[in-house]
């Protein structure tokens, strides 16, 4: 299965594992205009709409990870603060709520992966009803 990632004023494919883990190990690497390691990027499959939207802090190390269709977020870690990243270079960063900046760098990754692989909702995270208001 092909999917999308758009970030910034990019976009990619990604078909496998293999391709997933290359493209979080550039983006970890990367730094935005505002100086930070913090973006957003949204998933999908090739030609649909997204499902899956990833905010994550490297430097913190945390993300918010959201499925798109139903309304949910993963939690795994405490509420501990917001997250700030980049949603895209031609406007100000976006502050991501505590509440949903709930996942660890690593299992982010993880659930990525495993979505580009099934292509279904993640289920090595635990999902929650979201109960903030942000952009999808």
């Amino acid at each position: 299965m092909s999917i999308q990632v758009v970030y910034d004023q990019c976009e990619q494919r990604l078909n496998t594992p293999e391709e997933v883990q290359k493209f979080f190990g550039t983006q970890s690497m990367l730094y935005g205009p505002d100086g930070e390691r913090a973006c957003a990027f949204w998933f999908a499959p090739s030609g649909a709409e997204d499902v899956l939207r990833l905010d994550i802090d490297y430097d913190n190390g945390r993300a918010a990870l959201r499925w798109l269709p139903d309304g949910t977020h993963a939690v795994e870690l405490d509420v501990i603060g917001p997250i700030v990243v980049l949603e895209s270079s031609d406007y100000d960063v976006v502050t991501i709520p505590a509440e949903l900046a709930r996942v660890s760098v690593d299992t982010a990754h993880r659930a990525v992966i495993e979505y580009v692989t099934t292509g279904q909702k993640p289920t090595c995270v635990r999902w929650q009803p979201s109960e903030v208001v942000t952009p999808a």
